[in-house]
């Protein structure tokens, strides 16, 4: 399903378990193999919000890795893992967005 080599372990492997940790996926669906893990937060895209939203339907069309998580923060569920999808600005396959508005989201981090 996801392209490319990738060992999360290893991404890991080194980092204490007290420290925040933010994995970043472009594939949001990464986060169901991220969550048996101690990361923290998985900021993601690829999905375009859906691109083209019915109302009271949502999205036509999403593509592969963005089919569980479309948009926004969701909690996985069975872990302590955050994901934050970002909608973009772009388009895929067809030039257009509707009922989905382009996003850039800023995150402020503070120590506690």
């Amino acid at each position: 399903m996801f392209s490319g080599n990738f060992n999360i372990k290893k991404s890991i492997s080194g980092i204490p378990e007290d420290q925040f940790t933010i994995m970043l996926a472009h594939e949001p669906d990464f986060a169901d193999d991220v969550a048996i893990y101690p990361v923290d937060l998985q900021l993601s895209g690829h999905s375009h919000g859906g691109q083209v939203r019915v109302p009271l339907y949502g999205p036509l069309f999403t593509p592969d890795g963005a089919v569980n998580y479309i948009e926004g923060l969701k909690k996985i569920s069975g872990s302590n893992l955050l994901l934050y999808t970002n909608r973009g600005i772009g388009t895929t396959y067809l030039p257009i967005r509707f009922n989905c508005r382009p996003e850039i989201t800023v995150f402020t981090l503070k120590h506690s």
